[in-house]
């Protein structure tokens, strides 16, 4: 954790060039280290922070109007060579505008001064202002010591990423805080067949293993990884924790147990990992060498949540599930399977703002404008001053052609939020239908100008 993100050094050189022609480059020199896009216009941008430890891949930050936006380039350290980041294989036109939101911050850092630096130790042992008045055992949360949904709830916070993660009323992720449970402030939940190996899925990975499954909750992460050596973990420290359950336990036709992770906890690549390689945690007695278990099927359309949360927001959190889902998926049956239940769910709570957010998604991609409007609207109405909401309404606006309120819309939400490059676009295309070409024109090159293009 203490290598999840840092401010870059010396980097390595190099290019490539993406299905859509636009050539990306990096290069370190005395001006630090900057990346470059080139497709007709050109932009070039110095690079704010690196994420990951660089094992596998390194990741990039870049900062424009004091906001941070993701890198399309990745460096992948097995083939020494850099490409398109995870995520960014299915856009068309990859470019350095996709903004960093609050989950992928909170899994690669912590806030000092209004900077990141990597994980701190409140991540996992919660506010450090007690420990700082009364440094002894006991002022701040041991995850070992918390019951067994709390303990691994620390660990799941960041290495359990399932289908969705939907925020209680009135929630939000960032929210979560060692000690409680995450069916607390969120609801995660699954979808994939038996075993769909993904990157961030160690915690799914795990409980099907055998060796979880009859534990009875006593092998967690903590069981194996040490979250504080004194000497970086090898193969030999893992196996010692392999022997620890089952030394002498082992037929004799079984080879020596030199390596035990060699075997049984192979490394695979990882449908979302952009051809990279992670460690399966399913510790399978005979590795199958695919993504999936023996007689799994592939993925499947239903979702579950990991942990029930409480039973008055299991078919809210449910429901927007499917919606967030479908969208991300997209799959169609899902965003209508949401949106019937939510229909029923906002009879009973028709203020809702994550029901009338999803309904609103929902309704906009049925291609009913007019009525994602309306929801919006209410969203707008109980979040003033939130420039999501307003962009949500301006689009709907849009779509609907009421442009006068689309450009209301979007301009609340481009005041509330400058660098939201999403509204930006949708208002350009507002002034362009209402034959506005001069501030289309002026929106266009202010937005060039912060992004950096030329």
């Amino acid at each position: 954790m203490a290598v999840s993100l840092r401010r870059p050094g010396k980097e390595p050189d190099g290019s490539f060039v993406a299905r859509s022609g636009t050539r990306f480059s990096a290069h370190s020199g005395t001006d630090g280290y900057r990346q470059r896009m080139e497709h007709g216009e050109t932009a070039d941008y110095p690079v704010a922070y690196v994420i990951g430890s660089g094992r596998h891949a390194s990741g990039y930050l870049v900062q424009l109007g004091g906001r941070l936006f993701q890198s399309p380039l990745c460096y992948y350290k097995d083939r020494h060579a850099y490409d398109l980041a995870p995520g960014y294989e299915r856009i068309d036109d990859p470019d350095f505008t996709r903004p960093v939101g609050e989950q992928c911050l909170l899994c690669h850092s912590s806030v000092i001064d209004s900077g990141y630096v990597a994980i701190s130790c409140e991540r996992c042992h919660g506010a450090v202002e007690e420990h700082l008045r009364r440094p002894v055992p006991g002022s701040i949360v041991n995850p070992a010591k918390l019951p067994t949904a709390a303990r691994d709830s620390v660990c799941e916070q960041c290495h359990l990423a399932g289908v969705a993660r939907i925020p209680n009323p009135g929630k939000s992720i960032g929210d979560f805080h060692p000690g409680q449970r995450l069916e607390d402030v969120f609801t995660v939940f699954t979808g994939r067949a038996n075993g769909d190996f993904r990157v961030i899925s160690h915690a799914e990975q795990l409980a099907k293993s055998v060796c979880a499954r009859e534990s009875a909750g006593r092998l967690w992460c903590g069981t194996c990884h040490d979250p504080h050596p004194a000497v970086p973990a090898t193969a030999a420290t893992y196996n010692a924790r392999c022997q620890g359950c089952h030394a002498g336990s082992l037929s004799k036709a079984h080879p020596a147990a030199t390596e035990c992770t060699g075997c049984h906890m192979t490394r695979r690549e990882a449908r979302d990992g952009a051809h990279t390689v992670f460690t399966d945690h399913r510790i399978l007695r005979r590795p199958s060498g695919t993504g999936l278990l023996a007689g799994a099927s592939g993925p499947t359309d239903e979702l579950t949540p990991w942990r029930a949360p409480d039973t008055s927001l299991l078919t809210r959190n449910l429901a927007i599930a499917y919606v967030e889902a479908g969208v991300s998926g997209r799959l169609p049956a899902q965003i209508v399977r949401g949106y019937r239940m939510l229909t029923d769910v906002e009879k009973t709570t028709p203020d809702d703002v994550g029901v009338l957010r999803a309904l609103g998604r929902a309704l906009l991609l049925g291609r009913q404008p007019a009525e994602a409007l309306r929801a919006f609207e209410r969203v707008l109405a109980l979040t003033p001053g939130n420039a999501t909401s307003a962009e949500d309404a301006g689009v709907a606006a849009l779509e609907a052609g009421q442009l006068e309120k689309a450009v209301t819309r979007l301009e609340q939400a481009m005041a509330s939020d400058p660098m939201l490059l999403t509204a930006a676009t949708a208002l350009e295309k507002a002034y362009r239908r209402q034959g506005r070409d001069d501030k289309a024109e002026a929106l266009a090159a202010r937005i060039r100008r912060t992004t950096g293009v030329r």
